[in-house]
């Protein structure tokens, strides 16, 4: 089983057609042993960049909304105070090994330098 966490420029890039990422969404629903999220932070700031996009990516069973519980809300904001972008703190914390994702879950994004040096696998979207 493996699992890939979309950061609000994966969203919005899924959401303008990109094939790469079409194709990995086509694959978690045919194959069913990927498991594809959004952290609602991420989700949020990719719906105020382009509204629409919240009934597309809403019309994706594969694809999983990510909340901001207490220990997630405590990582967030650990990142952002030290000046960490907030559309991309809960990915992070969403990304980083955890007791179910011992390894940990890619972060699929556009900007892969924003998440250099904290311990996260990050998925280049081309």
């Amino acid at each position: 089983m493996s699992g890939y966490v979309f950061d609000h420029t994966a969203l919005l890039a899924l959401g303008a057609g990109n094939r790469q990422l079409s194709r990995l969404v086509d694959a978690a629903h045919q194959l069913g042993d990927r498991h594809l999220y959004a952290p609602a932070m991420c989700l949020a700031a990719a719906v105020a960049d382009r509204p629409g996009l919240a009934d597309h990516l809403g019309a994706l069973p594969a694809l999983e909304v990510v909340d901001l519980g207490y220990a997630e809300a405590v990582t967030v904001g650990a990142c952002i105070a030290v000046g960490v972008d907030w559309r991309a703190a809960q990915a992070i914390g969403t990304g980083r090994p955890t007791a179910d994702w011992p390894t940990g879950r890619p972060v699929v994004t556009a900007v892969p330098e924003s998440y250099a040096g904290w311990g996260v696998e990050v998925v280049p979207v081309g």
